[in-house]
């Protein structure tokens, strides 16, 4: 039975064909060795990078500074 009319397919966030974090549709393939793939695989991570140090920030800021004055 094939599928109605559904916007699913289009992949992404709830079918709305954004991928990711920064709404990125661009997909490469692992053994694809364009330079174009390779510098977007490497800011990808850069930005991966990014967002875990702010994650990280953030942890520290809310929850194991206050927790630290109040031990003085």
């Amino acid at each position: 039975m094939a599928k109605g009319g559904s916007s699913m397919g289009n992949g992404g966030v709830l079918g709305s064909g954004i991928f990711g974090i920064f709404g990125t549709t661009i997909k490469c393939d692992s053994k694809d060795d364009s330079t174009f793939c390779n510098i977007m695989k490497i800011f990808n991570l850069l930005i991966v990078f990014f967002v875990v140090i702010y994650i990280l920030y953030i942890v520290y800021n809310f929850f194991i500074a206050p927790a630290m004055k109040k031990r003085r």
